[in-house]
Formats: structure tokens, sequence, C-alpha cells
């Protein structure tokens, strides 16, 4: 079990977002091994709340990733204008879960096509006087949240101006 990370520094934590690790220590869990050594996340946007993730886990600690630099974060947005398109789910209970497994997963890449395919979608029912539903609007919000909230976070900005620097970065291209 090794340790890729240390307590103090950030890092991106699935759908969890920009979380602290705020230490390394052994956590009671049932079963066959009672304690077990966790990284204890605090994510930024959940004050009070901790996530512990055991060391042991491959899975759960493939959920965690270093922060993007400014230049991993510029050439991403412009790379997106080129990337392949995310293809409309028409089928509203299977593109709500390819919504949440995204949105859980927490992919920078992902989370932009998925607001892109969004977009293309809303702007085709608006064509024909038709409005996006709920459920796909508040997946584009919170895959927006999240890439604003990370993003802000790395380029030392608040989320609502790291917004406006995607915005600008992705109409350049």
């Amino acid at each position: 079990m090794s340790r890729a990370f240390e307590a103090g520094m950030h890092i991106r934590y699935g759908g969890t977002g920009v979380c602290l690790i705020d230490r390394i220590e052994e956590v009671a869990y049932p079963g066959e091994k009672p304690l077990r050594l966790c990284y204890v996340l605090k994510p930024l946007r959940s004050t009070g709340m901790e996530v512990s993730v055991p060391l042991d886990s491959e899975m759960l600690c493939a959920r965690m990733h270093p922060l993007r630099t400014k230049e991993e974060i510029d050439r991403m947005l412009d790379e997106a204008a080129q990337d392949e398109e995310m293809e409309w789910i028409p089928e509203r209970k299977q593109r709500s879960a390819e919504f949440r497994r995204i949105l859980a997963g927490g992919d920078a890449q992902t989370l932009l096509r998925m607001i892109h395919c969004i977009l293309r979608q809303e702007a085709a029912l608006g064509e024909r006087g038709k409005r996006l539903s709920a459920m796909d609007d508040n997946a584009r919000k919170d895959a927006a949240r999240m890439l604003d909230e990370e993003f802000g976070f790395s380029l030392g900005l608040t989320p609502e101006q790291a917004s406006v620097y995607i915005c600008e970065k992705l109409n350049k291209n």
C-alpha cells in the first residue's frame, strides 16, 4: 500500500470535487479489518463533512487525483473544441443514469463533453420552441459548478471568475 498523497495536499476526489487531505489515520470499519489506514478528506464546498478513503482500496484511491495546473487547464480548454462529441441519449432514464455516472466520476474532460452535449440539445429544442428538462439543466449546472470550483481553486480564482475564464477560453477557440 503506497501513499501517493500526503496530509495538507489539495486534490480532486471524484464527484466530491476539491478536497483537503486533512490527515491520514486509522479508522474503525466493521467487518474483517476493524481498523483501516485512511486518507481523511475535507471537501471544500461541504464544510464539516469528512470522507474516509481507505489506502488499501484501489477503487476508491483511483478517484483521487492531483489538481490540474494552469497549463493543463488551458490545454484541456484549447482542445475541447476538437474533442469527441458526446451523443444525446434520447431515453430519459438512461440519460439520467449516464449524467449521474459522469458527475460522480468528476473527470473534467467528460464533464465538458456532457455540458456541450446538453447545450447542443438545449439549442435544438429552442429552435422548436421547447425547453430543456429540469433534470438535464440541473446536470449541466452541477457539471459547470464542479469545473468552476476545481479550475478556480487551481487558478487562484473564485468559481465565478473561473466560469468567465472557461467561457472566454472556449469562445476563443
